[in-house]
């Protein structure tokens, strides 16, 4: 996989890339003499694709998302702002103004390289926050709410709903930090994968019955994660990370799905019924989208483990994950391949770059099916898994012992 798949989300990025520069030429035909046409960094910015997708966008101030990204000439020039309810405007590539005005405001950068706020032709009084980038990375932690992303938090009946960032954010930095450096350190490859293509996390709070995760292309670039259990620590986040930031990465991976299937990607493959006369349909598409998020959770769970970075209680979970992942890798694939062993109907899903993407997946879950047998085959209930992983429950049907620590 490492050999061949850099390419491949190398050009789907680009021609992401190449989308944004059409759709803002679209939208203002001088908007190069702003920014550099030629500075693809500028192009990844998630919250564009927050604006381009945003059914009220005619609310929502472009130059606001682009200014730290403009040419000093144009930043001295000043912009227009509004800050939210809380008094705060984020500016992309700048950070935080925090103030007590709840309105228009003009922003400025000044010569020396400071910022000026303006509200009803007088200068106020503000507090500054840069971007806080998470340790090791050069990815961004959205630590408060952004009303442009508020479209892409929604639950599963389609109802837009209050997300909780800030305080969660405050609580979880440090795992989410430590745990990032754990997969930088022991699993490289997908790393560079995730800060080739992941510009920004938000960690939020919500009850995961409403929804789990907000990964979209509505906000492509960003990795959602919901810290909604009180056990969650880097054991969670590194699962995490492997998981919503894989699906970033499947996002520039297949920019153009008939590179990588034959048939009509919405053709279903599973109904799911959840009684009372509901059902979803999952799709090739989902299907594949899922498998390729179990591979990247299983190759990062694994790395950890192997290098014997989880001890006590965090092995135990660790390795219940791992358990879990296992468990729905293998009824998805037998969903495609019926013997597992089979690539019959696969090839006949799959091009040939799909069916190369889908063959490592489906090696990968069984060399280290084979590597974690042991572990596998002690048994360990899952009986009472929600469709999440949680560690609390686990531990209460496979209590952790002298045999499994």
């Amino acid at each position: 996989m490492e050999k061949f798949i850099k390419p491949l989300i190398l050009k789907g990025r680009s021609k992401m890339i190449e989308n944004i520069k059409i759709l803002l030429y679209r939208e203002d035909k001088h908007i190069f003499d702003y920014v550099d046409f030629k500075d693809d960094s500028i192009y990844q910015e998630p919250l564009l694709y927050a604006y381009f997708c945003n059914p009220e966008r005619g609310k929502v101030n472009l130059n606001e998302i682009l200014y730290g990204y403009m040419k000093d000439t144009y930043q001295s020039n000043g912009i227009e702002v509004y800050s939210d309810v809380n008094g705060r405007i984020y500016v992309a590539n700048i950070g935080w103004f925090l103030t007590d005005k709840l309105n228009k405001l003009i922003l400025i950068k000044k010569k020396n390289k400071s910022y000026e706020l303006i509200y009803k032709n007088k200068k106020i009084s503000f507090d500054f926050e840069p971007i806080d980038l998470i340790k090791g990375t050069n990815i961004e932690l959205l630590k408060y709410s952004i009303p442009i992303l508020g479209h892409c938090y929604f639950d599963v009946e389609n109802n837009l709903i209050d997300v909780e960032i800030e305080n969660i954010s405050k609580l979880q930095k440090r795992s989410l930090s430590k745990a990032y450096n754990l997969i930088k350190k022991y699993a490289p490859y997908q790393f560079k994968l995730i800060n080739f293509v992941v510009r920004k996390n938000v960690i939020f709070n919500i009850d995961s019955g409403l929804r789990n995760s907000f990964s979209t292309m509505m906000a492509n670039g960003i990795a959602f994660f919901n810290s909604y259990q009180e056990d969650y620590n880097e054991v969670f986040f590194v699962d995490d990370i492997a998981h919503q930031t894989g699906h970033c990465i499947f996002y520039a991976l297949l920019e153009d799905t008939s590179e990588f299937i034959k048939v009509e990607p919405s053709i279903t493959i599973e109904i799911i019924s959840y009684g009372q006369n509901e059902t979803e349909n999952r799709s090739l598409y989902i299907l594949f989208h899922a498998l390729y998020t179990y591979y990247t959770t299983l190759k990062c769970l694994d790395a950890c483990l192997s290098e014997g970075v989880f001890s006590g209680a965090k092995k135990h979970e660790a390795i219940g994950r791992l358990c879990f992942y296992f468990s729905k890798c293998y009824k998805d694939i037998l969903l495609i391949d019926n013997p597992i062993s089979s690539n019959t109907r696969a090839k006949e899903m799959f091009t040939d770059k799909g069916f190369k993407v889908y063959s490592e997946i489906k090696r990968t879950f069984i060399d280290l099916g084979d590597k974690w047998r042991k572990d596998i085959e002690k048994g360990y209930s899952l009986s009472n898994q929600p469709y999440n992983f949680s560690y609390s429950k686990f531990v209460k049907l496979n209590p952790l012992n002298e045999n499994n620590r």
